[in-house]
Order: structure tokens, then C-alpha cells, then sequence
């Protein structure tokens, strides 16, 4: 089960499209951290998964004390129950310092980076109380980031206002070192016409200079093409665990109570019934409410061609745009029907010149049967009777 701890709704940016909700001066407390976390390791021993523990906000860099006490908690009550637990975070990255990564490192903490691609693009939103940029300060911390983890994850949303810069930006962070990118559009904001057009063209460029990485054998992984092809290869389930509010994943808002996903752990609004709390565990009609909701058919889909390819889980996304669990936001559909054909183009041209990079991902199994054979064909050990009685 993945755990979302939310230690705070404050933050120090002030991104237009945050999902989290208003920016407030709530933080959790450690004992109420360290009782979230005795949750979710009770959840995991009745099923044997693995606890992750995923730390949000708001920024949660702004709660460093109250995250080391409930590592340190988790850590000693995982050993105890003879349990794995892992520790992820979500952050801006504007607060980490070194010192911050030697304790990451110490404790096996993940952290996935916010960045919205090059400086013209990450500076129109990702903003600071005062309306200025972000990206400057942050930049200077890119080096001990990479250091740190070189297979560092780098979160990116594009927005109608950015996305003349989406090409440039994804290709900053790749040239920089990030080559794990995590691309998601905005689809809770209005997109025209124009701006969606804008978007295909962006898209089909980040494709070629996917290809052009490929052919020259850099490992990369672009969400974008990656899970599409994934899911034309071997199918939803190949993605592993998706959409499963309540069930999978959980969210703990810095007060105690439970709800389904991070979108709704909006306390301030309190329009999302809570599943419960820490103290007191699921609320079980409310949590059987949620998980029957997020799992019906999406109204709109029907028998829409990409629906086994459309990034149409998120529950909590299609209310956030719809108020609907059941209704994907229109602008998801108009990026799925973008970001297919695109998908398919670049697959295909790296299928039919037999890239290594595009195979080994997709095709893991054929890659190393065509090697074993290859080194049994020149082993000598193999070779023909005939010839070994020369």
C-alpha cells in the first residue's frame, strides 16, 4: 500500500494549476505522523504487500523534523513487524540542502522532482508567493540533485500557457541529465482549439528528439511514449498498480483523516467525505462507496478506440475537472487523442530500424533470447561435432 502523507497544506510556490488546494498554515504533527504510519503498516501486514510511505504537501520540505520522526518511527516499527517499508517524496526542491540529501541517502528516501522543463517554461507557473520565478535557485541544485540519484524522476506539467515551450523544456531536462520524465497536461484548465493544436505540435517534436536519442543509445524513459507503448505491448496491467483509491493507495491529510487520493485532500473546502482517520481506521461504507465509484466504466468512453490506451484511471483527476469520478475532463480526451497516433508514429520508426533502446524496454524477452542465441553461435563450445573432432 502506498501512503500519502500530506505533512503540510502550506507551500512556498504558488503554482496556478496545484491540485492540493488552497495554501494554509496547517502542518501535521509527529505523533499524528507517527500514528499514520503505524496505519499503513497495519494495512500491509493483513496482505503482505510492502508499506511505502510518500510524503506531499503543500510543500512537504517545509516539515522536515515532523518526516524524520515518522522515517525514524516507521523504520523501527517495519523491522519489528518484519515488514518492508520504503520512503518517497514529492517535492519543488527549493529547500533541499546537502545536508538534506546525506540524510535521504542515509534513510533510502526518493524524491521526485517538480520541474516544469527549461526557465521560459517553469517560471510562467511555478511561481513564489511575490509572482517570481522559481527556476533560477533551483537550477544551482540540479548538479547535487543527479549526484544524489542519477535516475532521479522529474514530474512536468504542461499548461496552456506553457506549452509553446514544451519541446525546448523537455529538452533541457534530458540534456541537463533527468532522463526519467513524468509529463502530465493540465486538464483541469480550459484549453482552445489553438492551444491543443499547439500541444500536437510540441508532442510530435519531443517524439523526434526521443528518436534521436534512441539512435544514438541514450536510456531515456518520456512517460508519453513509454506507457503507451507498454500498453499496446502487453496490455493495462502491465502498468502495474493504477487507479485503486482506498485500496492500493491512501491519502492522510495533516489532520489524520483518510481520503481516497492526494486531489482530494482539500480540508480547507472539506467537499470530499473523509474515509475515516488514523485513530479510528476506514469509515467501510464510505471506502466501499469510492472504491465501487473509481472502478465503473467511464461515462464518455464507450467504444472509443483508445479507451484501452486512454490515461482514463485517475479517479480523482476526472473529479477535480468534472466533479464526477465517472467523467474524464474533455481536455484529457483531446490529449489522448493527441498523444496516440504521435505515440504509434515514434514506436513504429524505432521498431522497423530495430532500435535497442525501444526493444530492450518493449520486448526485454526477445532481446535477450536473440543474444543468447547470437553467443551461442560463436561459442566454440557450440559448435558442430564434426568440426570439435578435427
Amino acid at each position: 500500500m502506498n501512503g500519502l502523507i500530506h505533512l503540510t497544506h502550506d507551500c512556498n510556490l504558488r503554482c496556478p494549476y496545484c491540485f492540493t488546494g488552497a495554501k494554509w498554515k496547517r502542518e501535521m504533527d509527529a505523533d499524528t505522523g507517527r500514528k499514520a504510519a503505524d496505519f499503513i503498516l497495519d494495512q500491509v501486514a493483513r496482505t503482505g504487500e510492502r508499506a511505502v510511505l510518500s510524503f506531499f504537501g503543500g510543500e512537504p520540505m517545509l516539515c522536515f523534523d515532523t518526516m524524520k520522526a515518522i522515517v525514524e518511527h516507521a523504520e523501527v516499527e517495519a523491522r519489528r513487524r518484519k515488514l518492508t517499508c520504503l520512503f518517497r517524496m514529492n517535492t519543488n526542491g527549493t529547500l533541499i540542502t546537502d545536508e538534506h540529501l546525506a540524510w535521504f541517502e542515509a534513510h533510502d528516501l526518493v524524491f521526485i522532482l517538480s520541474v516544469d522543463g527549461n526557465q521560459a517554461m517553469h517560471d510562467l507557473d511555478r511561481v513564489t508567493a511575490s509572482g517570481e520565478g522559481s527556476f533560477g535557485e533551483l537550477e544551482k541544485r540540479f548538479p547535487a540533485f543527479l549526484e544524489h540519484n542519477p535516475a532521479m524522476m522529474v514530474s512536468v506539467v504542461i499548461t496552456p500557457r506553457n506549452v509553446g515551450h514544451a519541446a525546448a523544456g523537455l529538452r533541457y531536462l534530458l540534456d541537463t541529465g533527468f532522463k526519467y520524465l513524468i509529463v502530465k497536461p493540465d486538464v483541469t484548465a480550459p484549453w482552445t482549439r489553438d492551444a491543443v493544436a499547439e500541444l500536437e505540435r510540441q508532442y510530435n517534436l519531443i517524439g523526434d528528439d526521443y528518436v534521436m536519442r534512441a539512435r544514438r543509445g541514450d536510456e531515456l524513459y518520456v512517460n508519453l511514449f513509454d506507457d503507451k507503448w507498454l500498453q499496446h505491448t502487453k496490455g493495462a496491467e502491465a502498468m502495474g498498480i493504477r487507479c485503486d483509491v482506498g485500496s492500493s493507495q491512501v491519502s492522510v491529510a495533516p489532520s489524520g483523516k483518510l481520503y481516497p487520493c492526494v486531489r482530494w485532500v482539500q480540508e480547507e473546502q472539506d467537499t470530499v467525505p473523509a474515509l475515516g482517520d488514523v485513530w479510528n481506521g476506514f469509515t467501510p461504507d464510505r471506502l466501499a462507496a469510492i472504491v465501487e465509484a473509481s472502478h465503473a466504466p467511464k461515462t464518455p468512453c464507450g467504444d472509443c478506440a483508445y479507451s484501452d490506451r486512454c490515461a482514463n484511471e485517475c479517479a480523482c483527476e476526472h473529479y477535480s475537472a468534472t466533479g464526477r469520478i465517472d467523467t474524464p475532463s474533455p481536455a484529457l480526451c483531446e490529449h489522448e487523442r493527441v498523444i496516440v497516433p504521435i505515440a504509434d508514429r515514434v514506436g513504429n520508426q524505432l521498431w522497423r530500424e530495430q532500435n535497442l533502446v525501444f526493444l530492450r524496454k518493449q520486448y526485454p524477452d526477445a532481446v535477450l533470447a536473440a543474444r543468447r542465441a547470437a553467443s551461442k553461435a560463436h561459442d566454440p563450445s557450440e559448435a558442430p561435432e564434426e568440426r570439435t573432432n578435427k
